[in-house]
């Protein structure tokens, strides 16, 4: 029987890399092991059991809410306004438009919870930018590539309900533990490039923006605000438990409308288009939940998921062993799956032998995300360097991922500052 959790495990991996959807992907071979192993009546019985109990946990209607506030903000012109405020106080420094780009991206990220929303909205808006004053395309575009992998670490995030869905471990807590981890690596990246401005000739700009007037400073404040109250709004909510992530979703929806209509910006176009961009989003990770599901209830009858947890566990690898390998199995994962790919096929048979190692499920949560950010600007597959790569068509594939290498590498040196020291993550929590 583990044979054929093996078998399916190597045939998911080929129809995900054979560019067959990760939803139906896991569908099928989910609902064709379970047929295989009982039979088709059990395992009509298993996936509408799987429809049923996933599509009425309440938390799940987080997803489509944060997913429409993220559309709702880039069509207010917020996000434009967020890289405007972070050029005009950061522009001073070496390289300062591409570390006013990193700090949007955090901010948008903030607010958004997606690493490919925050990639193609900054992207389309930046990009042109950094090109204009004369930032070599390589950094351009690999802090961009590298920027938006924060809209996935900083609350809200998509992917933490996703993993907090997938090993019940509390949502609120995931998101306030991603706090000071986010803007950590934020730091991080601007020093990487304030440190390849003064290295790499013609990396930095022609001498970057006119510097402001201070009044202009904080006139660029006032743009930004709506972003800072609903981000400070939020996680203030979740850490003294006023309301759930659930919750805090439905209201961030409802304060980006008000600031939205207030300003003028939102047509009905506009709530048109993000309500059908969020609807297909949030059907596409309901499929790959359910999909998730069904196949992880199937290597588990197979004896699969037991046996790999047994192994590593006989290996007796001790904390650091155990980190330093789940690190490279998520590089080269990263090489050939996308994000869901990863964690679907990873954290059924992980989360339980880091328990076993003792632990912290919310710190395993948040390195976990880490590592998998490291897989969204990796070669081959690195979605978000293929989403700039729509952005700067003009700049080869090979540039744009050599240009993330110096970003992969500082967040290489945070997982490992991270293991270490895990109240980086934890504290807050606690």
């Amino acid at each position: 029987m583990i044979s054929i959790g093996g078998i399916a495990f190597i045939l998911l991996i080929g129809m995900i890399i054979a560019g067959i959807p990760i939803g139906l992907s896991l569908l099928a071979v989910g609902i064709g092991g379970l047929a295989l192993v009982g039979s088709l009546e059990t395992a009509m019985t298993q996936t509408t059991l799987a429809l049923w109990s996933e599509g009425t946990k309440f938390v799940l209607i987080a997803i489509p809410f944060y997913i429409l506030m993220g559309n709702l903000i880039y069509h207010t012109g917020i996000a434009r306004n967020l890289f405007r405020a972070a050029s005009y106080w950061l522009g001073w420094l070496p390289g300062g438009m591409a570390i006013a780009a990193i700090f949007a991206c955090a901010g948008f990220g903030a607010v958004s919870g997606s690493s490919t929303a925050t990639s193609r909205t900054m992207g389309a808006i930046i990009i042109p930018e950094l090109r204009r004053y004369g930032y070599a395309m390589p950094l351009a575009t690999g802090v961009l590539s590298s920027s938006g992998t924060l809209g996935i670490l900083i609350p809200p995030s998509i992917i933490m309900i996703f993993y907090g869905l997938m090993t019940e471990t509390s949502i609120g807590d995931l998101f306030l533990a991603g706090v000071v981890p986010g803007l950590i690596i934020s730091i991080l990246f601007a020093l990487i490039v304030i440190v390849m401005a003064k290295l790499i000739s013609g990396s930095g700009g022609l001498g970057d923006v006119d510097q402001p007037t201070w009044p202009e400073r904080f006139s660029s404040l006032l743009h930004v605000l709506p972003v800072l109250a609903l981000f400070t709004f939020l996680l203030s909510g979740l850490y003294m438990g006023i309301f759930t992530p659930t919750e805090g979703a439905v209201i961030g929806v409802a304060a980006v409308l008000v600031v939205g209509l207030a300003s003028g910006r939102l047509s009905i176009a506009a709530v048109r288009a993000s309500l059908s961009d969020a609807a297909l989003l949030s059907t596409m990770l309901f499929l790959i939940i359910v999909g998730g599901t069904l196949f992880t209830r199937f290597l588990v009858q197979t004896g699969f998921i037991g046996g790999l947890t047994d192994w590593l566990l006989s290996m007796e690898l001790g904390y650091f062993q155990f980190v330093i390998a789940v690190t490279l199995l998520y590089l080269v994962l990263g090489c050939v799956l996308d994000l869901f790919g990863m964690l679907i096929l990873t954290v059924p048979i992980l989360f339980p032998a880091a328990v076993a190692l003792g632990i912290d499920p919310v710190w395993f949560g948040i390195y976990i995300i880490i590592v998998a950010e490291i897989g969204l600007v990796t070669p081959p597959i690195g979605v978000n360097v293929y989403i700039i790569k729509t952005v700067a068509q003009d700049v080869p594939l090979g540039k744009i991922f050599l240009g993330c290498l110096p970003f992969v590498t500082g967040m290489l040196g945070f997982v490992a500052l991270l293991a270490v020291f895990p109240e980086i993550a934890l504290f807050i929590v606690r």
